[in-house]
């Protein structure tokens, strides 16, 4: 369901002050917000939808006048908040590489020695280079003199605009682009970066250095592994069933007390078809002695949303199941795109009950994934080229809130515990 438009001079070293002269430099970039505001006014239904199209000029104005006083990341920022202007959450700009379909490296741009995550009660420290894990757990409240409370605002300004959550889910990774905090103010020095930190009710600082640019991480996979070849820790703690891999885009599992139907991607499998899937899960849950399914869509970013219907078909039509509150529904801010779509058939087909935090992105919504790589710069910017009516015409929400909110605790977390299956399947059973 993904378009990609690759370059043919990509590379993950990108030098910081290019070996042109500054006029021919400043001109190159000029050269390269003119590409992509051309494919996005092209492919995009309404760029401005969100942000109205005098003050989006107003934004693309001024950053061209200050093209040539910009470092390097100040440039790579200013073009991704260009972008997040548009505010839907299939237009953005990646921070650094993207761990699929073989894309463009990215910026280039080095990490934090630590993996952050951001919780309700603030933004942990959940794993770490192995010298630094003894900072496992911490609560970081400051980036150098900026509160983590306004260093993350500053991240949310470079994130889509509209797809709040969504955006609340990428921002632990751009919090740990070095240069992206620098670019943004946040900090003063990208070479060595101190935090305060909340430690077991004591406050400490520490000083980090960034990784090298080429140590990348999976951010597709954030609280689970470091960057590869570096020695990594991570909390000691159970890793949650719903966050254990996954061999391949789903996995059917009959609990105590219902069929758990996790779907990490919306696809047919290599041997079964996504609807075939869905029957058969639909038929498992049916034959409990008291039939109940749990869909968990919370690690779901999308996929092919025209293979939902196979599972609506199957939900919809199970008197055993529908109309007799024994579907539970698991979203999270990572429930985006073709699973926001599935969402919003579920919740208007069935009698199912939604569980956890709120979907990534509206119920209607810009999407499908395109990717355009800047000509000169070889910057990957993302754009939404289809415009998805899944509720009525006038659901303006920004997501689907959940009929039992829980919260997303650090406490859950470092425990192991996943309150929001738990809620789940006491509800089942009562």
């Amino acid at each position: 369901m993904s378009t990609w438009m690759q370059s043919t001079a990509l590379a993950l070293a990108l030098t910081l002050t290019p070996a042109v002269p500054a006029q021919d430099e400043v001109a190159a970039w000029n050269a390269d917000l003119d590409a992509y505001l051309d494919v996005l006014t092209t492919a995009h239904d309404n760029p401005y939808f969100l942000t109205p199209q005098a003050e989006f000029d107003r934004a693309v104005a001024a950053y061209r006048s200050g093209l040539p006083d910009m470092s390097y990341a100040e440039r790579v920022t200013g073009l991704a908040r260009i972008a997040a202007l548009v505010g839907d959450g299939h237009t953005w700009m990646p921070m650094h590489a993207i761990p699929f379909h073989n894309p463009p490296m990215g910026p280039g741009f080095r990490s934090l020695p630590v993996r952050l995550e951001v919780f309700d009660e603030g933004v942990f420290i959940v794993g770490a280079a192995a010298e630094h894990d003894e900072l496992l757990g911490a609560r970081i409240t400051r980036f150098g003199a900026t509160s983590a409370q306004d260093a993350h605002a500053a991240i949310m300004s470079i994130l889509p605009l509209d797809a709040v959550n969504f955006a609340a889910e990428l921002a632990p990774e751009w919090l740990m682009q070095v240069e992206v905090l620098e670019a943004l103010d946040v900090i003063d020095n990208a070479d060595t970066v101190t935090l305060t930190l909340d430690l077991d009710g004591a406050t400490r600082q520490v000083s980090l250095e960034p990784l090298a640019a080429d140590q990348i991480y999976n951010w597709i996979s954030a609280m689970d592994t470091g960057p590869a070849g570096v020695d990594w820790a991570r909390l000691d703690a159970p890793v949650p069933f719903w966050m254990e891999p996954i061999n391949g885009a789903w996995r059917t599992v009959a609990l105590d007390d219902a069929v758990y139907l996790q779907i990490a991607e919306i696809r047919d499998g290599s041997d079964t078809s996504y609807g075939a899937m869905a029957r058969a899960a639909v038929a498992q849950a049916e034959a409990m002695d008291n039939p109940a399914l749990v869909l968990d869509l919370r690690r779901c970013m999308g996929g092919d949303g025209t293979l939902n219907a196979g599972l609506i078909e199957a939900l919809s039509q199970s008197p055993v199941l529908n109309g007799r509150g024994r579907i539970a529904v698991l979203t999270s801010r990572q429930t985006h795109s073709a699973a926001v779509m599935l969402v919003s058939d579920l919740e208007q087909t069935t009698d199912a009950r939604f569980y956890g935090q709120a979907t990534a992105d509206r119920p209607n919504h810009y999407g499908e994934t395109n990717f355009f790589v800047t000509p000169n710069s070889h910057l990957p910017l993302l754009y939404a080229s289809e415009y998805y009516q899944t509720s009525h015409a006038g659901d303006d929400r920004l997501s689907r809130t959940p009929d039992v909110p829980i919260a997303y605790r650090f406490a859950d977390y470092a425990a192991g515990t996943d309150p929001v299956l738990a809620q789940a399947l006491t509800d089942l059973t009562e």
